[in-house]
C-alpha cells in the first residue's frame, strides 16, 4: 500500500519527527531502557515557550501548548507569559484537549495518550503505543471491511477529542482509532467504525454541526450522528490531505488542510462551498474563533487568514510571521498561535478588506 507522505499540514508538527520527503516516525522497538522518551519525564527548559510547538487549547481562561520532547506550557495571562508544566514522557505531542478548565488530555508520537485534571500543571499517562498491542479490538461495522487495529505501536496520534469527561477518541497515523468509555481508564481498538481500508491517516476530530467529524489523508471526511458509535464516509471536495475540522459558529462544518483548500458545509458534507482564499499556497493547519464570530485560520507560511462568515470570503491579514501550526483565541480577544519557534501572540485580528464571496460547488 503507498500512503501519501505525511507533510507538516496540521502537525507542523511532527517537525522532529517528520523528513520533507515522506515519514520518520519514530522507531519501533521493543528495547524500552532509561533512555527511551516513553520512560523519562520532559526535560525542564529555561525558555519553554520558545520550543517547537504543534497544538493549543483553551482550559477555561488558560491557554495550553503542546510540543517536541514532551514540552507542555501555560500561560494565565492571554499568552503574556508561559510556565513549564511536569510531562512524564519525553515524546513529541501534537495535540491537546480540554473539556473543562481542569480535565484535558494531550496525544502524541509513539501511540502516548497523557490526561491532566488540574488543568494542564501536571500530566499522567495512560497509555502509549507498546501497551496498545493489548487493547480490546471492536470487530468492524457491517460492510466495512477494515483491519481491526490498523498501524504499529511506534505510529503517533494525532489528534484526541473528548465528548465529556468519560467518552473520548484518539485518531492517527495508518487509520488509529482509538476510544474510551471512562475518561482514559480503558481505552480499546474502534478503527473498525470507519471505512478506510486502505489504513489512511486520519489527522483531525472535532464536534461540527451537530455531528461528530473525522478528516484525514485523501480527502477523507467521515461524519458520526450517533456520537461516535460509527462514522459515515461523506463525499469529499478535495482529493488532497485535511488536516482540521472546524465548527463554524453558525453551525457550518469547515475543514482545511494542504495547498490553503477551505471547505464549508452547512449540511454535514452533502454540499460544500470552497472558502480557499486566493492568497493561500500552504497548507492551512489550525483554525479558532474569534469574540466577534469571525474563523482566523493559520498556515504552514505564517499566513492567517480571517473571515468565514455566510456570504464572506477569507482575508488574509498583512503581517507574515513564522510558520505556525495552530492556535487558539486567548480570554482577551488576542489570536495565539503556536509553530517551529514557538508561541506567536497577534492582536485581535481587525476585518481584513472585503473580498468577493465564493462559488458553492456540490
Amino acid at each position: 500500500m503507498t500512503l501519501e507522505p505525511l507533510t507538516l499540514g496540521r502537525a507542523v508538527a511532527l517537525a522532529a519527527a517528520f523528513a520533507a520527503a515522506g515519514l520518520a516516525f519514530v522507531a519501533r522497538s521493543d528495547d524500552v531502557g532509561a533512555l527511551d522518551p516513553l520512560q523519562r519525564p520532559a526535560a525542564a527548559s529555561k525558555n519553554p515557550s520558545a520550543a517547537v510547538l504543534i497544538a493549543i487549547a483553551r482550559a477555561g481562561n488558560r491557554l495550553v501548548a503542546v510540543g517536541d520532547a514532551g514540552t507542555v506550557v501555560l500561560s494565565d495571562d492571554g499568552g503574556a507569559h508561559w510556565t513549564q508544566a511536569q510531562v512524564p514522557v519525553g515524546v513529541t505531542l501534537t495535540a491537546v484537549h480540554f473539556v473543562d478548565a481542569q480535565t484535558g488530555w494531550a496525544v502524541g508520537h509513539s501511540g502516548v495518550i497523557l490526561a491532566t485534571t488540574d488543568g494542564g500543571t501536571s500530566w499522567r499517562k495512560q497509555i502509549d503505543g507498546f501497551q496498545a498491542r493489548g487493547l480490546a479490538v471492536e470487530p468492524a461495522l457491517a460492510g466495512h471491511g477494515v483491519p481491526a487495529a490498523a498501524g504499529g505501536e511506534g505510529d503517533p496520534l494525532l489528534d484526541v477529542h473528548f465528548e465529556d469527561a468519560r467518552r473520548g477518541f484518539a485518531v492517527g497515523a495508518f487509520g488509529r482509532l482509538l476510544c474510551t468509555t471512562d475518561g482514559g481508564a480503558h481505552w480499546r481498538h474502534c478503527e473498525g467504525r470507519l471505512d478506510n481500508p486502505d489504513g489512511n491517516h486520519l489527522y483531525a476530530i472535532r464536534p461540527a454541526g451537530g455531528a461528530l467529524v473525522v478528516v484525514g489523508e485523501r480527502g477523507s471526511v467521515y461524519v458520526s450522528r450517533d456520537q461516535g458509535a460509527s462514522f459515515e464516509r461523506v463525499a469529499s471536495p478535495y482529493e488532497g490531505s485535511f488536516f482540521g475540522v472546524h465548527a463554524a459558529p453558525d453551525g457550518r462544518l469547515l475543514v482545511y488542510g494542504l495547498r490553503g483548500h477551505v471547505f464549508a458545509s452547512p449540511d454535514l458534507g452533502r454540499t460544500w462551498a470552497d472558502l480557499s482564499p486566493a492568497a493561500a499556497s500552504s497548507a492551512v493547519t489550525g483554525a479558532a474563533t474569534l469574540d466577534d464570530g469571525r474563523v482566523a485560520l493559520v498556515s504552514q507560511d505564517g499566513s492567517v487568514f480571517v473571515g468565514g462568515r455566510p456570504g464572506e470570503s477569507l482575508g488574509r491579514l498583512p503581517e507574515r510571521g513564522p510558520a505556525l501550526s495552530a492556535a487558539a483565541a486567548s480570554p482577551g480577544g488576542a489570536l495565539v498561535a503556536v509553530g517551529p519557534r514557538g508561541i506567536v501572540v497577534l492582536p485581535k485580528p481587525a476585518a481584513p478588506p472585503a473580498a468577493p464571496a465564493p462559488a458553492s460547488a456540490s
